[in-house]
């Protein structure tokens, strides 16, 4: 089962100041997990702030694709200010 920790995080393409991790599940569904500036996040900088490592950021704004599904059927709503432990339950649900 993944968890939290095998996300791996990267600079966001919006730039310096935002990271980003993608964790594919095995059923094709996909987590997006951001922080930093202007997203739905807390970092050491305060909410909504910049974050440039995950361990800075405690909570982060998750979006769930499911890769199964047409565009049209996507629900494109994001979680906002989603705890390590808030991810792990949403990886487990998705799984």
């Amino acid at each position: 089962m993944k968890t939290f920790k095998d996300i791996i995080f990267k600079q966001h393409k919006l730039g310096k100041g935002n990271i980003q991790g993608l964790l594919m599940l095995d059923n094709g569904i996909e987590l997006s997990i951001v922080a930093g500036e202007g997203m739905y996040s807390t970092s050491r900088k305060g909410v909504r702030a910049e974050c440039t490592k995950v361990e800075d950021a405690s909570s982060f704004e998750v979006a769930i694709i499911d890769e199964n599904l047409p565009d049209d059927e996507q629900q494109w709503d994001v979680n906002g200010w989603q705890s390590r432990d808030d991810i792990n339950k949403i990886i487990i649900e998705n799984s």
